[in-house]
Parts: C-alpha cells; structure tokens; sequence
C-alpha cells in the first residue's frame, strides 16, 4: 500500500482539468491516486476511463469494490457510487440522500482524512457547486495538504472557489503545477517552484502587524475589515507583497504611508467580487420552489422585496429577478417586485449598474434565459430593460440595515465564511429583523447557521443553505 494518497475531485469541465493533470503524475513508488468526478449514470464511467489512459503515465482503474489500493496507480470511482477508502482498500457504496451529485468529493476526501490523516492530499479541479469544500475542511484537520485550481483557468470554476473562499486550500496552482508540487512535497525537495511561492496561503500570527494596516484602510475609505477573519486578509496581503516585492508586513505598512494610493487598490483586494449568474444552479431552483410557495400565498399586486447583501457585481441581483419574473408567469398574477443589492466596492457596483457582462458570467445559466432576458452587443451581453427596471443598486454596508420587518428574501452568499464569529452572530441577527415573519434567508454552499442561531431560523434546506425566520 502506498504511504501517500491523493484525492482528485471534479465535475463540470473536469475532464479538461485531467487532462492537464495526469500527463505531469510520474511513478515514484509512494503515492496513490482516487478520482471522484461527477458522472452520470450512463456508461460514462467506461468512456472515461479510456480517456483517462490516454493521458496518464500510470495505470488507470475503474474502482471495483474492496479493491485493495497500490501506489504508482489511479484509481476512477464509477457513477453512480461513492468512494470511501478504509484499511487500505477502496470501497464502492450507494450515495447518501442529500448528495447532489456522485462520485461525492466530499465522501472520498473525508474518508482519505480518517484513513491517511497527515499523509492525505486532496486536489479540487474544476466543478460548479461547493464539493469538496468539507471534504477539504477534513484534510486540513488532520494536517494534510490542500490543493485547488486556479479558478482563472478553470472552465468551471466554482467548487475550487467556494474551497477557497472558505479558506481549506494550502495552494492554489495550474493542474500541471499541482502534480509538480505534490512531487515536490513527497520527494521531501528544499524548495518549491516560484509560481507555488507566490501563490502560498501561510497562516501567521501577525495581529499586531497586521492591525495598523487595517485602521490606515479605515482611516481613509471608512471601511472597516477589522473584524474579517485575520487568515483571509493576510493571504491576499501576501499575494499583493509578492507582486510588488515588499518583505512583511512592517515594511508593507511603511510603504502603504509613502503611497497612499496602494490602500485604494487594497481595499479592492480584500472586497472579494466574484459572482456569475444562477451561480450553483441547483440551489436556485431548490429557492424557487420555496419563493414560488411564498408567492401563491400573496395577494395580487403584493409587494416583493429582496435584499442581496454583499451583490458584487451585481449577477445574483439580476437572476433573482429573473427568479420572481419566471414565478409570476407561471402563476398568472401580478406584484410589485423590488431586488436590491448592496455592496462596498465602488467599482464592482458600476458594472451592476451597468448590466453589462462577459459570457464568462453565463456558464450555469440556461441559454433560454440568456436569450430571453440579455441582449448581445458585440462580446457582451446587456440585461434587458424589463428585469433591470426591477433592480437597484447601492453601495453600503450590509450591517445597520432600517427595513426592519420589510422584506422576504434575504441572500447573503459567501460573505459569512469571511466574517470572524462575533460579526457573524452580529449579522444573522440583523437579517432576522430585517425579514419578515417567514422571510428566507439564503446563504452559500461554504456556510451555515451557528447553534445559536436555531432560535431564529429554521432549516428549510440544508444541503443548499436556505433557512426561514421564525
């Protein structure tokens, strides 16, 4: 049996992600591979089991059940099961209610936690939705090592980012440069190459230093990231301090005084803005079914109200409106409909302002909607007047709302998982007054509601984060 094992997760453009992958996996006598990639259940497992051979240097199987597992070898779970490893063996068995889709990712990485724990590796690769974000919690918990795909090369790039987001990756690499550091890492080499050096996510304990930056950002953009989760900022400062060649954080605070300038384009670093329409699709349609049950409860010419809290770029704004406009064709009746989205980063707020997006932001959409509620203009696409008329947009903090008892529906996606635990309880707090009795509240696939907060709301579906106000 090998001493190291690598889990490989993906879905959506996965395929393209191996392929780029396996080519740079070379034998060295000590590591084993398990592939968990979203297949449906239709011969597809052969197919790409055959695809897969044509890339790998090592030996590709398709898992069979009990099978015991060697080094130098790649092991594909087929459809329709999931993947546990145990005693050295792998073990096919029926997916549990509740997974969205199979081979679960999550399933494999934490049984690679238990089983290996320091000599665990997980590799997420491209994929909509968020599996392998708990999967990768697990690794980590036991001290193994993280990898994610650089979301900017993945055709599909959301489960490497909610992983990211939710702060369970060591490094974030090209498929080729993850097969190169895991060499690098078995091997026991001195060094790593210089994209992983720059790329790093280093946990330090640098409050300290870390502070006066944050109240200089205060001070002269009036935002305050005192209380985001110290890991998440300081990655992005080390990215930042990499690329313009600053060595620490006393230096960087130095150097943020001498250019003022700098503070604006961190302000920018720490404001996350990555959104893209019906972003984890299946969540979007479990919360139609649940708005189109509030909907039919209404009376005709009722009023709607939705706040998006934290919108970026304004894409989940927009596909909420979409949402109503689609609910109110198909029940024949009409409301009032008013979607806000509130935001801090200025520059992210003139593109919803604007409506105007690449086809990037379209990869979970359904091209009927595309057609029926964008306009193209050359390489870009322009939200019709109808659902943008239902839109607005403004730039504030999602803290210190006024709409106490006033509105239905509340997303707030990614934004927790970057708030430290008192802001967190702070903020559920204030969305249950702000809705009204029933309201939703929606939250992303990284996230959940602390025990506390069970007196406030109640699950109405957990596997896609969405919670009614008692």
């Amino acid at each position: 049996m090998s001493q190291y094992i690598v889990g490989i997760g993906a879905s959506a453009g996965g395929l393209e992600a191996l392929f780029s992958l396996l080519p740079h996996i070379k034998p060295n006598g000590n590591i084993a591979y398990v592939i968990a990639q979203h297949m449906a259940h239709d011969g597809h497992s052969d197919l790409m089991h055959k695809l897969l051979s044509r890339y790998a240097h090592l030996e590709v199987v398709l898992a069979k059940d009990e099978q015991r597992i060697k080094s130098d070898h790649i092991y594909l779970i087929p459809a329709g099961s999931d993947g546990i490893v145990s005693n050295g063996c792998l073990h096919l068995q029926p997916p549990v209610d509740g997974h969205v889709s199979t081979p679960s990712v999550n399933v494999l990485f934490q049984s690679l936690a238990q089983s290996f724990q320091t000599y665990a590796i997980g590799v997420v690769l491209s994929g909509t939705g968020s599996d392998g974000v708990v999967g990768c919690r697990a690794i980590k918990k036991f001290q193994g090592m993280t990898f994610a795909q650089d979301p900017s090369a993945a055709i599909f790039n959301g489960m490497p980012s909610s992983a990211i987001e939710a702060g369970v990756v060591d490094l974030i690499l090209s498929p080729q440069n993850i097969a190169e550091a895991i060499a690098q890492k078995i091997i026991g080499a001195p060094s790593l190459p210089q994209e992983i050096n720059s790329e790093s996510y280093i946990q330090t304990n640098d409050k300290d230093e870390l502070l006066p930056i944050l109240e200089l950002v205060f001070k002269k953009t009036g935002i305050n990231f005192v209380g985001y989760r110290t890991e998440t900022l300081r990655r992005r400062l080390d990215a930042r301090m990499a690329a313009i060649r600053v060595d620490g954080l006393a230096a960087y605070y130095i150097y943020l005084k001498a250019h003022l300038e700098e503070i604006f384009h961190i302000q920018q670093l720490f404001l996350v803005s990555f959104s893209s329409f019906f972003r984890d699709a299946e969540s979007f349609e479990v919360l139609a079914q649940q708005l189109l049950t509030v909907l039919h409860k209404k009376k005709e010419q009722s009023h709607v109200s939705i706040w998006v809290a934290g919108c970026a770029s304004g894409e989940e704004v927009y596909t909420l409106a979409m949402v109503l406009s689609e609910i109110k064709l198909k029940i024949g009746r009409e409301f009032s409909i008013k979607v806000k989205g509130t935001d801090l980063n200025p520059i992210a707020l003139k593109q919803a302002s604007s409506g105007i997006y690449s086809s990037k932001a379209f990869k979970e959409m359904k091209p009927e909607l595309v057609k029926k509620y964008f306009k193209q203009e050359g390489e870009h696409y322009v939200v019709n007047d109808a659902i943008q008329s239902l839109c607005e947009f403004e730039q504030a903090s999602v803290f210190g709302c006024d709409q106490a008892g006033t509105i239905d529906l509340v997303s707030c996606r990614n934004l927790l998982i970057y708030l430290k635990s008192p802001l967190q309880a702070q903020l559920i707090g204030e969305f249950h007054q702000t809705l009204v009795p029933g309201g939703l509240l929606f939250l992303g696939q990284s996230e959940s509601l602390s025990p506390s907060s069970h007196t406030k709301f109640k699950q109405v579906d957990l596997t896609h984060r969405l919670y009614m106000r008692r």
